[in-house]
Formats: C-alpha cells, structure tokens, sequence
C-alpha cells in the first residue's frame, strides 16, 4: 500500500514537473528583444514591394504581456512615386490563459501609428498620410517540440488621421480607415538565449483605395 502511494506520488510529481517545464518553454521567447528584415508586398492593384528593417521588444510577468514594435520600409506602398517611405510603431498589452501544458490565449489591447510618404521628383511634391488606430484582439503562445509559436488575431478601429501635400494646409479627420491584422512568428532556438524566428504578417486597412499588405520577416531575437 505504501509502495503504491509512494509510487503514485512518484509519477504526480513528475507530471506535475513535466508540465511547468512545457508552461516555462511556452513563455520563453515572449522575454525578448529582436531586430528584423522584410520583405512587404502591397496586394492591391498597382502595388509595390519594398524591403523594410525593425525592431521589437516584448515583456511577459505571471500572464500579464506587453510588446512594442517600430518598422522602417524603403520605399512607397504603391507604384508610381519616385521615393518614398513608410513607418510603423505598435503595442500590445494582454493576458495570457494557459490552455493547455503547450498553448496560453488571451485577448489583448493595441495600438498602432503608420506613416506612409510619397516623393515625385518630377512634380516636386511629397505628400504623407497618418494612421491611428486602437483595438484589440486575441494572441497565443505555443510551445512544439521543434520551435515556438506565437500567433495574433486583431481589429483595430481607425481613430484619427492627417493628410499632407506640400503648398497645403494638412487635413485632419476624426476617423480613419479600420485595421485588420493577422500573424504568425516561429522560433528556433540557436545558441544559449539566442533565436532564429521567421514570420508571415497581414494588415488590411479595409477603407477603399487603403493598401493591404503581406510581409514575411526573418530576425535575430536574444531572451533575457
């Protein structure tokens, strides 16, 4: 009977080690700080791709989560434009539930300011649009046996915005065109808190004539 118990306890221990194991490993890369490159793609008709570089943190405590992001692309979001640019800042603050000894959801709380510029040397004219938009949605942490998973679901309703062309006054508005935001980032560990992460992003700004765009990533992140 003894030896049964003991047994018993033996094998809930184990388990129970086993699982805390799984829950730490799911959390392990959302303590990071990484630099990227991508490449982002405009699907709409007449769109452009451009090469863009960032970088990201993110700070994980006893569910609590919170990532900030900015984003630098090299050209214009559309063809047609001599020059150009477009920059990125973002933030997500949410709790994680754990649902199972590999996976934790929860929803979160974000905000995001993009900046699109576009220069016509011929015309001699720039002109910018400004973003804000506020939301949320729902993200998920997951841990497999040959990487880590992190994944989100988002709707951000459009705030504000500000146009500007040169010789003009710039435009602003209280509303702005909604953002849908989809992504998925794997995680291969490398060398001691070092990894190599790969990852596939969608934003649709759902206004008409707003641009969809399609990014892959590839980056360095180090886990402290």
């Amino acid at each position: 009977m003894k030896r049964n118990r003991l047994f018993a306890v033996l094998i809930g221990t184990g388990l129970l080690a086993a699982t805390a194991t799984a829950e730490a490993s799911i959390y392990s890369v959302m303590n990071q700080a990484d630099v990227s490159g991508n490449v982002q793609g405009t699907t709409n008709q007449y769109g452009n791709t451009t090469g863009g570089l960032g970088v990201r943190g993110s700070l994980f405590s006893n569910g609590l989560f919170g990532t900030a992001k900015y984003r630098h692309q090299f050209g214009t979001a559309y063809q047609g434009d001599t020059s150009g640019d477009s920059n990125t800042f973002g933030l997500k603050i949410g709790y994680l539930f754990p649902a199972s000894p590999i996976l934790a959801v929860g929803p979160y709380l974000g905000y995001e300011y993009n900046r699109f510029s576009q220069n016509d040397a011929y015309l001699n004219s720039q002109s910018s649009q400004s973003l804000d938009n506020l939301g949320g949605g729902l993200y998920a942490a997951a841990s497999l046996p040959f990487a880590n998973v992190t994944g989100y679901l988002g709707y951000l309703g459009g705030v504000s915005e500000t146009s500007h062309v040169t010789g003009f006054p710039p435009l602003r508005y209280n509303r702005s065109s909604n953002l849908l935001q989809m992504g998925v980032t794997a995680y291969y560990p490398l060398v001691a808190n070092l990894n190599f992460f790969v990852g596939l992003h969608d934003d649709d700004f759902t206004q008409a004539g707003a641009p969809n765009l399609l990014r892959g990533t590839v980056g360095i992140g180090a886990a402290f």
